[in-house]
């Protein structure tokens, strides 16, 4: 494991991540913060739920961080188009949005979403986050 500032890592090396996000920037600063904090495992970008469902069917994805608003659908679809298939029913799926409301979190919750975080996020809360996914499979 390695050790952060706050968290240890308890990520495994060889896990392969989804990151569904539309904008280029927010997907650039995740795996800024995953680096920084000593996450070096590939890290899949989806710009739109269609790609993130091709990646699905052709890699072998392990933990999904997808955002809500998408150009051709929502994070909370994708969750459920995922969640109904044997292969990614227990995958770890953190939601990371800038909608906070309490509906929506609960129903990302109630379809499968391991945990939900609000953008702008923190270093230190997302990896919380992502331990925590990890730690509850």
């Amino acid at each position: 494991m390695v050790k952060t500032n706050k968290h240890k890592i308890l990520i495994p090396n060889d896990i392969v991540f989804l990151h569904l996000e539309d904008m280029q920037n927010l997907h650039d600063q995740l795996l800024e913060d995953l680096r920084s904090s000593g996450i070096e495992n590939k890290v899949l970008h989806a710009p739109c739920v269609k790609q993130a469902l091709e990646y699905c069917k052709s890699e072998s994805i392990d933990f999904i961080i997808s955002d809500w608003k998408l150009p051709d659908g929502t994070g909370y679809e994708f969750l459920q188009k995922v969640r109904s298939t044997k292969k990614y029913s227990k995958t770890p799926f953190l939601m990371v949005t800038t909608v906070n409301e309490v509906e929506n979190i609960i129903n990302a919750v109630s379809e499968g979403a391991n945990e939900y975080l609000v953008k702008p996020w923190k270093r230190s809360e997302l990896i919380k986050k992502i331990n925590y996914c990890w730690e509850n499979l």
